[in-house]
């Protein structure tokens, strides 16, 4: 039985990628969660698989119930790829952003 260090919720929201890519290129993904937890995320890829230890930064949408949305955005790296999306690492740190326009995308 695997046991976690943080609690991991069920929670699919849209999620803005922006991989850092060898050669120096960065490749900007839609993708959305399977579930978050404040040390991670599951990234749901559609097919587009990114390698372990491709660092990324996510924005991901939390939407509210007034119909506004607010970002919270951090950056990590991939641990772990599989057929259906990757495992994500955060570095601890994030930002939120109310704004999408603010968003450094």
């Amino acid at each position: 039985m695997e046991q976690r260090a943080v609690t991991r919720y069920s929670l699919q929201v849209s999620a803005h990628v922006e991989a850092m890519l060898s050669g120096g290129d960065v490749r900007s993904y839609e993708w959305k969660t399977r579930d978050v937890s404040s040390s991670g995320a599951f990234l749901l890829t559609n097919g587009q698989l990114l390698g372990k230890g491709t660092d990324i930064k996510v924005n991901l949408n939390l939407n509210s119930f007034s119909g506004s949305s607010s970002w919270v955005t951090m950056n990590g790296r991939v641990v772990r790829a599989e057929s259906e999306g990757v495992g994500v690492c955060f570095d601890g740190q994030y930002k939120f952003i109310s704004n999408a326009l603010d968003l450094d995308m």
